[in-house]
């Protein structure tokens, strides 16, 4: 059986980049962030793969230097 691996909402990605969630929706629509899934409904929720988040994290950070 295959693992599921965990998966962060908009605002707990953006607490681990340090990013608002409403940045987060920009990075998703501007491509530069791919979500996992997205949840039922015009409203749905992405939900996004922690090991994707942790990868931009050095990003993020050297970006910021």
């Amino acid at each position: 059986m295959p693992k599921t691996q965990p998966l962060l909402t908009s605002f707990e990605a953006g607490l681990m980049l340090g990013k608002s969630s409403r940045t987060i929706q920009r990075m998703v629509d501007a491509g530069k962030l791919k979500p996992a899934q997205k949840l039922a409904g015009p409203n749905g929720a992405y939900l996004f793969a922690r090991a994707d988040i942790e990868r931009l994290i050095p990003r993020e950070e050297a970006a910021s230097a």
